[in-house]
Protein backbone atom coordinates (compact mmCIF):
# COMPACT_ATOMS: atom_id res chain seq x y z
CA UNK A 1 0.00 0.00 0.00
CA UNK A 2 1.68 3.11 -1.01
CA UNK A 3 1.70 6.14 0.97
CA UNK A 4 2.10 9.90 0.36
CA UNK A 5 4.82 11.85 1.77
CA UNK A 6 3.30 14.04 3.69
CA UNK A 7 1.91 11.03 5.85
CA UNK A 8 5.29 9.98 6.24
CA UNK A 9 6.94 13.27 7.54
CA UNK A 10 3.84 13.40 10.03
CA UNK A 11 5.08 10.07 11.08
CA UNK A 12 8.88 10.55 11.15
CA UNK A 13 7.74 13.51 13.50
CA UNK A 14 5.59 11.49 15.49
CA UNK A 15 8.04 8.96 15.83
CA UNK A 16 10.88 11.22 17.11
CA UNK A 17 8.05 12.58 19.40
CA UNK A 18 7.57 9.06 21.58
CA UNK A 19 11.36 8.80 21.63
CA UNK A 20 11.68 12.21 23.47
CA UNK A 21 8.67 10.52 25.31
CA UNK A 22 6.52 13.21 24.63
CA UNK A 23 3.76 10.97 22.63
CA UNK A 24 3.25 7.68 23.77
CA UNK A 25 5.22 5.45 22.35
CA UNK A 26 2.18 2.98 20.45
CA UNK A 27 0.75 5.60 18.43
CA UNK A 28 3.46 6.08 15.53
CA UNK A 29 3.65 2.01 15.45
CA UNK A 30 -0.55 2.33 15.84
CA UNK A 31 -0.11 4.71 12.67
CA UNK A 32 2.22 2.10 10.84
CA UNK A 33 0.41 -0.47 11.13
CA UNK A 34 -3.06 0.75 10.43
CA UNK A 35 -2.16 2.81 7.39
CA UNK A 36 0.78 0.23 6.00
CA UNK A 37 -1.96 -2.10 5.65
CA UNK A 38 -1.12 -4.60 8.45
CA UNK A 39 -3.03 -6.27 11.11
CA UNK A 40 -0.20 -6.72 13.77
CA UNK A 41 2.74 -4.98 15.22
CA UNK A 42 4.88 -5.56 17.78
CA UNK A 43 8.43 -3.83 19.13
CA UNK A 44 11.03 -5.92 20.97
CA UNK A 45 14.09 -5.47 22.57
CA UNK A 46 16.53 -7.82 24.13
CA UNK A 47 14.09 -10.63 23.44
CA UNK A 48 11.30 -8.64 25.48
CA UNK A 49 8.18 -6.94 23.84
CA UNK A 50 7.83 -3.24 24.72
CA UNK A 51 4.50 -2.80 22.76
CA UNK A 52 1.87 -4.84 21.18
CA UNK A 53 -0.67 -4.09 19.04
CA UNK A 54 -2.91 -7.30 17.84
CA UNK A 55 -0.62 -10.35 18.16
CA UNK A 56 -1.75 -13.56 19.86
CA UNK A 57 0.18 -14.08 23.22
CA UNK A 58 1.31 -17.20 21.76
CA UNK A 59 3.13 -15.58 18.91
CA UNK A 60 4.43 -12.55 20.47
CA UNK A 61 6.12 -14.98 22.93
CA UNK A 62 7.87 -16.71 19.95
CA UNK A 63 8.54 -13.54 18.04
CA UNK A 64 10.24 -12.14 20.83
CA UNK A 65 12.70 -15.29 22.17
CA UNK A 66 12.67 -17.81 19.24
CA UNK A 67 11.97 -16.19 16.25
CA UNK A 68 14.79 -12.89 17.38
CA UNK A 69 17.46 -15.70 18.98
CA UNK A 70 17.41 -18.44 16.21
CA UNK A 71 14.59 -18.09 13.04
CA UNK A 72 16.92 -17.84 9.59
CA UNK A 73 14.72 -15.10 8.20
CA UNK A 74 15.60 -13.15 11.46
CA UNK A 75 19.23 -13.95 11.26
CA UNK A 76 19.20 -12.84 7.53
CA UNK A 77 17.67 -9.63 8.69
CA UNK A 78 20.04 -8.84 10.74
CA UNK A 79 22.97 -9.52 8.47
CA UNK A 80 21.45 -7.19 6.05
CA UNK A 81 20.70 -4.76 8.29
CA UNK A 82 17.59 -3.46 6.37
CA UNK A 83 13.88 -4.48 6.61
CA UNK A 84 12.62 -7.25 4.82
CA UNK A 85 9.43 -8.91 3.56
CA UNK A 86 8.64 -12.41 3.84
CA UNK A 87 7.92 -12.42 0.73
CA UNK A 88 11.40 -11.50 -0.34
CA UNK A 89 13.41 -14.35 1.81
CA UNK A 90 15.49 -16.22 -0.52
CA UNK A 91 14.63 -19.16 0.74
CA UNK A 92 11.54 -21.66 1.19
CA UNK A 93 9.24 -20.25 4.80
CA UNK A 94 7.45 -24.02 4.94
CA UNK A 95 10.63 -25.95 6.45
CA UNK A 96 10.85 -23.13 9.52
CA UNK A 97 9.40 -23.19 13.08
CA UNK A 98 8.34 -19.86 12.36
CA UNK A 99 5.86 -20.94 9.21
CA UNK A 100 4.46 -23.71 11.75
CA UNK A 101 3.80 -22.24 14.81
CA UNK A 102 2.88 -18.76 13.80
CA UNK A 103 2.51 -18.13 10.37
CA UNK A 104 -0.20 -21.13 9.90
CA UNK A 105 -1.92 -20.65 13.05
CA UNK A 106 -2.93 -17.06 13.05
CA UNK A 107 -3.33 -16.87 9.04
CA UNK A 108 -0.67 -14.54 8.37
CA UNK A 109 0.20 -14.70 4.73
CA UNK A 110 2.75 -11.65 4.52
CA UNK A 111 4.76 -9.89 7.25
CA UNK A 112 8.15 -7.17 7.52
CA UNK A 113 10.79 -7.62 10.18
CA UNK A 114 12.37 -4.30 10.69
CA UNK A 115 15.96 -4.07 12.44
CA UNK A 116 16.57 -1.73 14.36
CA UNK A 117 20.44 -0.44 15.30
CA UNK A 118 20.61 -1.26 19.08
CA UNK A 119 19.41 -4.47 18.46
CA UNK A 120 15.18 -4.77 18.38
CA UNK A 121 13.33 -5.05 15.96
CA UNK A 122 9.70 -3.98 14.76
CA UNK A 123 7.93 -7.00 13.66
CA UNK A 124 4.48 -6.49 11.02
CA UNK A 125 1.80 -9.16 10.10
CA UNK A 126 -1.17 -9.49 7.95
CA UNK A 127 -3.48 -11.73 6.87
CA UNK A 128 -3.89 -10.19 3.12
CA UNK A 129 -1.02 -11.77 0.61
CA UNK A 130 -0.46 -7.63 -0.42
CA UNK A 131 3.70 -6.86 -0.16
CA UNK A 132 4.30 -3.38 1.13
CA UNK A 133 5.41 -1.31 -1.41
CA UNK A 134 8.97 -0.65 -2.12
CA UNK A 135 8.97 2.88 -1.50
CA UNK A 136 7.50 2.61 2.05
CA UNK A 137 10.03 -0.61 2.83
CA UNK A 138 12.58 2.09 2.00
CA UNK A 139 10.78 4.80 4.36
CA UNK A 140 11.16 2.54 7.47
CA UNK A 141 14.81 1.76 6.65
CA UNK A 142 15.24 5.08 6.93
CA UNK A 143 12.98 5.70 10.18
CA UNK A 144 15.27 2.97 11.60
CA UNK A 145 17.37 4.83 13.97
CA UNK A 146 14.25 7.06 15.40
CA UNK A 147 12.43 4.03 15.55
CA UNK A 148 15.10 2.79 18.04
CA UNK A 149 14.76 5.53 20.35
CA UNK A 150 11.50 4.23 21.14
CA UNK A 151 13.67 2.04 23.29
CA UNK A 152 15.04 4.17 25.32
CA UNK A 153 13.64 7.85 25.29
CA UNK A 154 15.75 10.26 26.03
CA UNK A 155 19.02 8.47 25.56
CA UNK A 156 22.48 10.16 25.74
CA UNK A 157 25.71 9.25 25.83
CA UNK A 158 25.11 6.59 28.04
CA UNK A 159 23.18 3.19 27.03
CA UNK A 160 20.47 2.42 30.33
CA UNK A 161 20.08 -0.92 31.17
CA UNK A 162 16.74 -0.50 32.64
CA UNK A 163 14.38 1.97 31.29
CA UNK A 164 11.08 2.80 33.45
CA UNK A 165 7.97 5.28 31.99
CA UNK A 166 6.02 5.98 35.42
CA UNK A 167 2.58 7.69 34.63
CA UNK A 168 0.87 7.96 38.06
CA UNK A 169 0.90 4.54 40.00
CA UNK A 170 1.56 2.39 36.55
CA UNK A 171 5.07 2.17 35.61
CA UNK A 172 5.72 0.29 32.24
CA UNK A 173 8.84 -1.43 31.13
CA UNK A 174 10.57 0.34 28.28
CA UNK A 175 13.86 -2.00 27.95
CA UNK A 176 15.49 -4.25 30.79
CA UNK A 177 14.88 -6.30 33.76
CA UNK A 178 12.75 -4.48 36.45
CA UNK A 179 13.78 -7.13 38.70
CA UNK A 180 17.21 -5.66 38.79
CA UNK A 181 15.88 -1.72 39.21
CA UNK A 182 18.62 -0.42 41.90
CA UNK A 183 15.60 1.49 43.54
CA UNK A 184 12.43 0.63 45.68
CA UNK A 185 8.95 1.15 45.22
CA UNK A 186 9.26 4.10 47.18
CA UNK A 187 12.37 5.43 45.63
CA UNK A 188 11.23 4.81 41.66
CA UNK A 189 8.09 7.01 43.30
CA UNK A 190 10.29 9.81 45.77
CA UNK A 191 12.70 10.02 42.04
CA UNK A 192 9.38 10.93 39.73
CA UNK A 193 8.23 13.26 42.39
CA UNK A 194 11.54 14.67 42.42
CA UNK A 195 11.88 15.31 38.80
CA UNK A 196 8.30 17.23 38.59
CA UNK A 197 9.68 20.68 39.01
CA UNK A 198 13.15 20.64 37.26
CA UNK A 199 13.52 20.87 33.41
CA UNK A 200 16.05 18.68 33.14
CA UNK A 201 15.42 16.42 35.49
CA UNK A 202 17.39 14.76 38.49
CA UNK A 203 20.81 12.58 37.70
CA UNK A 204 22.50 10.65 40.53
CA UNK A 205 23.89 7.87 41.63
CA UNK A 206 22.64 5.00 43.99
CA UNK A 207 24.13 2.42 45.89
CA UNK A 208 21.34 -1.08 45.34
CA UNK A 209 20.90 -3.76 47.72
CA UNK A 210 23.63 -5.70 46.09
CA UNK A 211 26.06 -3.22 46.81
CA UNK A 212 26.24 -2.31 42.80
CA UNK A 213 26.57 1.30 42.41
CA UNK A 214 23.95 2.69 39.45
CA UNK A 215 23.53 5.98 37.66
CA UNK A 216 19.75 7.63 37.48
CA UNK A 217 18.71 9.95 35.09
CA UNK A 218 14.80 10.87 35.54
CA UNK A 219 13.32 13.46 33.14
CA UNK A 220 9.49 14.17 33.50
CA UNK A 221 7.75 13.99 29.83
CA UNK A 222 4.36 15.31 28.96
CA UNK A 223 2.83 11.69 29.49
CA UNK A 224 4.99 10.36 32.00
CA UNK A 225 8.10 10.43 34.04
CA UNK A 226 11.33 8.60 31.90
CA UNK A 227 13.57 6.92 34.40
CA UNK A 228 16.83 5.40 33.10
CA UNK A 229 19.41 3.97 34.74
CA UNK A 230 22.77 1.62 34.44
CA UNK A 231 25.33 0.26 36.41
CA UNK A 232 28.92 2.35 36.60
CA UNK A 233 31.15 2.68 39.69
CA UNK A 234 31.25 6.15 41.52
CA UNK A 235 34.28 8.12 40.73
CA UNK A 236 36.67 7.82 43.78
CA UNK A 237 34.79 5.15 45.16
CA UNK A 238 33.00 7.29 47.40
CA UNK A 239 30.66 5.96 50.25
CA UNK A 240 26.62 6.49 50.25
CA UNK A 241 26.94 8.79 53.03
CA UNK A 242 30.08 10.68 51.42
CA UNK A 243 27.63 11.10 47.69
CA UNK A 244 25.05 12.63 50.48
CA UNK A 245 27.40 14.99 52.12
CA UNK A 246 29.18 16.02 48.43
CA UNK A 247 25.60 16.53 46.57
CA UNK A 248 24.79 19.21 49.86
CA UNK A 249 28.20 20.32 49.62
CA UNK A 250 27.81 21.38 45.84
CA UNK A 251 24.71 23.14 46.28
CA UNK A 252 26.76 25.89 48.83
CA UNK A 253 25.38 24.14 52.07
CA UNK A 254 27.84 24.56 55.49
CA UNK A 255 28.61 21.88 57.36
CA UNK A 256 26.07 22.74 60.16
CA UNK A 257 23.28 22.71 57.73
CA UNK A 258 24.69 19.63 55.91
CA UNK A 259 24.65 17.97 59.53
CA UNK A 260 21.19 19.06 60.40
CA UNK A 261 19.64 17.96 57.55
CA UNK A 262 21.34 14.66 57.18
CA UNK A 263 20.80 14.19 61.43
CA UNK A 264 24.61 13.55 62.00
CA UNK A 265 27.65 15.01 63.76
CA UNK A 266 29.44 18.32 62.29
CA UNK A 267 32.86 16.45 62.88
CA UNK A 268 31.09 13.62 61.24
CA UNK A 269 30.13 15.58 58.15
CA UNK A 270 34.09 17.23 58.06
CA UNK A 271 35.57 14.22 57.98
CA UNK A 272 33.31 12.45 55.13
CA UNK A 273 34.31 16.12 53.33
CA UNK A 274 38.17 15.66 53.54
CA UNK A 275 37.73 12.14 52.57
CA UNK A 276 35.59 12.87 49.54
CA UNK A 277 38.13 15.93 48.88
CA UNK A 278 40.69 13.19 49.40
CA UNK A 279 39.06 9.95 46.75
CA UNK A 280 38.45 12.84 44.09
CA UNK A 281 41.99 14.76 44.13
CA UNK A 282 40.21 18.38 45.33
CA UNK A 283 42.18 20.75 46.34
CA UNK A 284 39.43 22.46 48.04
CA UNK A 285 35.74 22.16 49.01
CA UNK A 286 35.09 25.09 45.97
CA UNK A 287 36.88 22.18 43.88
CA UNK A 288 34.64 19.52 45.42
CA UNK A 289 31.87 21.15 44.20
CA UNK A 290 32.84 21.50 40.83
CA UNK A 291 33.47 18.02 40.29
CA UNK A 292 30.67 17.12 42.67
CA UNK A 293 28.60 19.10 39.32
CA UNK A 294 30.92 17.79 36.80
CA UNK A 295 30.32 14.31 37.58
CA UNK A 296 26.46 14.41 38.35
CA UNK A 297 27.40 13.43 41.93
CA UNK A 298 24.45 13.56 43.65
CA UNK A 299 22.00 11.35 45.81
CA UNK A 300 18.43 10.84 46.04
CA UNK A 301 18.64 11.26 49.84
CA UNK A 302 20.53 14.95 49.13
CA UNK A 303 18.34 15.73 46.34
CA UNK A 304 14.93 14.61 48.66
CA UNK A 305 16.39 16.49 51.28
CA UNK A 306 17.18 19.75 48.92
CA UNK A 307 13.62 19.49 47.96
CA UNK A 308 12.28 19.98 51.35
CA UNK A 309 14.59 22.63 52.59
CA UNK A 310 15.86 24.58 49.82
CA UNK A 311 16.98 27.01 51.98
CA UNK A 312 20.07 25.43 53.25
CA UNK A 313 18.99 22.93 55.62
CA UNK A 314 16.52 25.58 56.66
CA UNK A 315 12.10 25.88 55.33
CA UNK A 316 11.18 28.96 54.28
CA UNK A 317 9.73 29.83 57.73
CA UNK A 318 13.48 29.00 58.95
CA UNK A 319 12.38 25.85 61.01
CA UNK A 320 15.64 23.25 60.04
CA UNK A 321 14.97 19.28 59.38
CA UNK A 322 14.72 18.43 62.28
CA UNK A 323 12.83 21.08 64.66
Amino acid sequence: MAVDLQWWTRLADDVRAAGRGDLAVEEPLLAMRDRLGFDCAALVSRHRPLVNLSYPDEALAYIATTYSRSCPVHQLVVRRGVPMRFVDVPFDLHGTRTYEDVIVPNHFREGVTLPLPDGGFVALSSTHARPLDDRSLLALAMLAHDLSALVDPGADDRTAELVLALAGDRVRVRAGDPGRSPLTAGELRLTAGLSAARPQGVRFAHRAADGAWWWVHAVRRPRAVVVRMGRAPVPGDLTSRELDVVGLVARGWSNEQVAQALGISVRTVRSHVESAMGKLASANRTALARTAVEQDLDSIDALRVAAAFPLGGRSPDGSGPHA
